[in-house]
């Protein structure tokens, strides 16, 4: 079964919401997949995203754009397509595809917008089985999840304990932490305070741009390290500024970098769909029913597991990484810890593709 393409699964009503919802309309999730699913059906490999990223992980025949994991995902690579099915889902809630606020409404016509029910990851997580078993899939050689993923990783194999061999988290948490949860909240404010926002009912023509540009801005800032904007910046001016440019306007280079980072992000995604998959992430407690994370853990079936870390994430800082990983050896599990000497905080994983390719090869050979 050689799978280059961009698919969708259909999940028929109702599918009922963790808080309760009941939603009767069809909904529609995205995914990708890049190799050849083996005669077995035992080699596929299935990654998890981040709140911002689709499900386009790299190049394919179809689209020869690069994907958000283009050095690590492919032919020869660290998860390397000639031996694995790799699997990328578009999250519910996203929108690059899959139903969420910004999707439409079949029988109106009209967005949903904040008539869609509230995400949760285990929502995110669940959604995703269908995907699997439409491939045929019964068993998963893996579940790899950075960032958010990680959390609908760790959804995944509590609600499927059987679904994967193994299991990679990167930069993950089992639950945010207070100072991730007071940026993601300034962030969603600084949306929700823009005139254009409208109660959510913006213009697809007309949408609340400033709040948008000001929380990818502030993301920026905290999704690298000091040490990374140290070295790469310093305090370099911008050269040639106007005369008589704005008193309060960019004059260091890494003013004028993260204002076109945040530029360019605004011009892609929903802002909505923003707001709804921040809150999922700081929703989410993997322990909300049970004593701790070991109790979670202790029946899962997985024979190896890998957590990566790295020294300046200021999103889900390494002691998240550690706790998960003393629950899992606390049970038995064959499982590996890393810190990797990454500088780039939080987005290490998409830009330190040396060190986490690295990681990522040695894991799966």
């Amino acid at each position: 079964m050689n799978d280059i393409a961009k698919k969708s699964v259909i999940i028929e009503p109702p599918f009922i919401f963790k808080n309760g919802s009941v939603f009767s309309d069809p909904l529609t999730i995205v995914y990708e997949t890049l190799g050849t699913l083996n005669t077995k059906k035992n080699n596929a490999i299935l990654v998890t995203t981040g709140l911002s990223p689709s499900a386009h992980i790299a190049s394919t025949a179809d689209d020869s754009s690069p994907g958000w994991w283009e050095n690590i995902v492919g032919k020869d690579k660290p998860i390397d397509t000639n031996e694995y099915f790799v699997i990328c889902v578009n999250s519910l809630g996203s929108c690059f595809g899959s139903s969420g606020p910004s999707s439409k409404d079949p029988e109106s016509g009209k967005r949903y917008r904040l008539s869609f029910p509230e995400i949760s990851i285990e929502d995110i997580a669940s959604s995703i089985k269908p995907v699997i078993d439409g491939l045929g899939i019964e068993r998963l050689k893996a579940i790899v999840g950075p960032s958010m993923g990680g959390m609908t990783a760790l959804s995944l194999i509590n609600q499927y304990p059987n679904i994967a061999n193994e299991l990679v988290l990167i930069s993950a948490a089992s639950s945010s932490r207070p100072f991730s949860i007071a940026l993601r909240s300034l962030q969603r404010s600084m949306i929700t305070s823009d005139p254009d926002w409208k109660e959510g009912n913006y213009n697809v023509d007309d949408l609340p741009l400033e709040g948008m540009k000001h929380a990818r801005f502030l993301g920026m800032i905290t999704y690298r390290s000091p040490t990374e904007w140290n070295k790469r910046f310093g305090r370099k001016l911008i050269q040639n500024i106007a005369e008589g440019a704005d008193l309060f306007g960019n004059r260091f280079q890494i003013q004028d970098y993260l204002k076109r980072r945040s530029d360019d992000f605004i011009s892609d995604f929903d802002p909505n769909s923003y707001l709804y998959l921040s809150n999922a992430i700081d929703a989410f407690d993997f322990t909300e029913d049970s004593h701790d994370i070991g109790e979670k853990v202790a029946n899962l079936d997985l024979n190896r597991i890998l957590i990566i870390g790295v020294e300046e994430d200021y999103i889900f800082p390494f002691q998240c990484q550690e706790d998960l990983y003393n629950a899992f050896s606390n049970q038995k599990y064959s499982v590996e810890l890393l810190k990797l000497p990454s500088i780039n905080g939080h987005d290490s994983f998409l830009v330190d593709h040396e060190n986490f390719g690295s990681a990522l090869a040695k894991f799966f050979k």
